[in-house]
């Protein structure tokens, strides 16, 4: 008898929403595709149907309420659309729930975000705004999988300095590891703010019963006033099986992101603003600049080379 093979059937019948339904009405024709011998096939004759859909439906509720905290802004969006609540349900099957559990959430964004186009939005411009927040969050996802993995991989939380030195202006810049730099198309806090009634622990089972309207979402989805928002993954709690991560955030004007391309490790601030200078930048807009690198540099957003 094989437990491996029981397992991987169970697994299938919890995840698999097609499966499920044709074992709940014929288990024997369902389970013909596994190496199951007569002994095996028995132990599932006992499975009653409504239980099967019960704990399937509870383990996908489980795993959403988790993920909801990872994508409290979009899941919240994904409710008040037609059927959206139905797909980041279909989302939990067996293609998420066979992925590594640090990968998780970051495959699930990316499935989601592939869903997007085909939900009916008010426009094109909200289809924009909801992918352009998603993408947002999915960045800050997939910078949190990077840093957990760092610290299952290698025992301890990475080693941090924001000590900048007096000569820090002169100091090649770059970003640093675990950060993620998007515009957002309005302040994270203000949209948290508007789409999260509730804390993140709460979100998922609060949208199950009252989901985000369609006037507020029209009304959230109309409103820009683009950020670029840096995140820096970091670890809240160590544990050398499951590190607890949480994000420090800078909120810079969208005018910033066009001096990313100069954050490569090949040029310091003061280069940067030598450069600016020569092209005219006022000396206000030159100290507001260098104000804000600071910012990134103490808030490990930026390091050195």
């Amino acid at each position: 008898m094989s437990f491996e093979q029981q397992e991987q059937v169970l697994f299938d019948l919890l995840f698999d929403q097609d499966l499920r339904d044709q074992f709940c009405v014929d288990r024997v024709k369902a389970l013909d595709k596994y190496d199951l011998d007569d002994a095996e096939q028995n132990d599932f004759k006992t499975i009653r149907p409504e239980a099967l859909q019960l704990d399937a439906a509870m383990r996908a509720d489980l795993v959403l309420s988790q993920l909801c905290k990872a994508f409290p802004i979009s899941f919240s969006i994904t409710s008040s659309l037609a059927n959206g609540l139905d797909t980041l349900k279909q989302l939990i099957d067996t293609t998420t729930m066979r992925s590594k559990p640090v990968e998780r959430a970051s495959l699930f964004g990316n499935r989601l975000r592939e869903q997007y186009p085909r939900f009916t939005f008010a426009s094109d411009k909200e289809l924009a705004i909801a992918t352009a927040i998603l993408e947002v969050e999915l960045g800050m996802v997939w910078t949190s999988a990077s840093l957990k993995q760092v610290v299952l991989d290698e025992g301890t939380p990475p080693a941090t300095a924001t000590d900048l030195g007096e000569d820090w202006l002169e100091k090649p810049i770059k970003l640093a590891s675990y950060v993620s730099a998007a515009i957002i198309p309005q302040p994270y806090g203000q949209l948290k703010k508007a789409c999260c009634p509730v804390a993140d622990d709460c979100l998922w089972r609060q949208l199950n019963k009252t989901p985000l309207s369609l006037s507020a979402r029209s009304r959230i989805l109309q409103t820009e006033d683009p950020r670029l928002l840096t995140s820096r993954a970091m670890v809240s709690r160590f544990s050398i099986c499951e590190p607890a991560v949480d994000f420090k955030t800078v909120e810079l004007s969208e005018g910033f992101a066009s001096l990313f391309q100069h954050v490569n490790g090949s040029m310091s601030v003061a280069q940067i603003l030598a450069q600016l200078k020569q092209i005219g930048a006022p000396e206000q807009m030159l100290k507001g600049i260098e104000t804000a690198f600071q910012q990134l540099l103490e808030s490990e957003m930026l390091e050195f080379v």
